[in-house]
C-alpha cells in the first residue's frame, strides 16, 4: 500500500480525490448484488476494500490529513455500507425474513459507527467492539461468498448471524459509552 501511496503523493493526487474515486469504485460493486452475481461481488469489494485506507496513508505521507478529510471518509464509509445493505435488501425483497434481517444489519451498521462518531465527539476515544469497520468488510465478502457457492438459501442465516455479531458489537460499544460517560 505504501508504494502505491508514495506515487500518489508524487503525482500530486489529494486525500480527498482518492476518498471519492475510491468510494465510487467500491460502490459500484453493489450491482453485482443486484445482478445476483455474489462471487463476482465478493472479488470486487475484496480488490476494492483495500483503497479505502489508501486516501490516509496518502494524507500521512503527504501531511494533508485535515478534519474534512476524515470526516468526508466517514461519510463517504456510511454511504457505501448502506448501498451494500440496501442492495441486499432488494435482493430480498421477496423473502419477509431476509428483508427484515438485512434492514437491521443496515441499521446496526449505522448504530455501530454513530456511537463511535457520537463519543468521540464528546471527546472519549473508543476502539471497542468485535465488528469494527474492516471486519465487517470482511465478514460481508465472507457473506457473498457462502452465497455464490451454496446458494441464495444460505443468505439469510449467514446475514442474521451478521446481524448477531453486530448486535453484540453495538452493546460493546453502548456499555462502553455508559461506562465512560455516566459520571461525566
Amino acid at each position: 500500500m505504501r508504494p502505491i501511496a508514495s506515487l500518489l503523493v508524487k503525482l500530486k493526487v489529494s486525500p480527498n480525490t482518492i476518498t471519492v474515486i475510491s468510494f465510487i469504485i467500491t460502490s459500484l460493486g453493489i450491482i453485482w448484488i443486484i445482478l445476483e452475481k455474489p462471487l463476482i461481488a465478493a472479488l470486487w469489494f475484496s480488490i476494492t476494500s483495500p483503497m479505502d485506507a489508501l486516501d490516509g496513508f496518502v494524507a500521512r505521507i503527504s501531511n494533508s490529513t485535515s478534519k474534512f478529510g476524515a470526516f468526508l471518509d466517514s461519510t463517504l464509509d456510511r454511504i457505501t455500507d448502506g448501498l451494500v445493505f440496501l442492495s441486499l435488501i432488494y435482493t430480498l425483497r421477496v423473502d419477509t425474513l431476509g428483508f427484515v434481517i438485512a434492514s437491521t444489519c443496515l441499521i446496526l451498521t449505522y448504530l455501530i459507527s454513530y456511537t463511535k462518531a457520537r463519543i468521540e465527539g464528546l471527546g472519549e476515544s473508543m476502539s471497542v467492539g468485535l465488528m469494527s469497520r474492516y471486519p465487517r468488510m470482511l465478514f460481508m465478502i465472507c457473506v457473498l461468498i457462502l452465497w455464490g457457492f451454496f446458494g441464495k438459501s444460505i443468505l439469510v442465516p449467514a446475514l442474521g448471524i451478521y446481524a448477531f455479531l453486530l448486535l453484540i458489537t453495538f452493546i460493546q460499544r453502548f456499555i462502553f459509552a455508559y461506562e465512560r460517560l455516566k459520571h461525566l
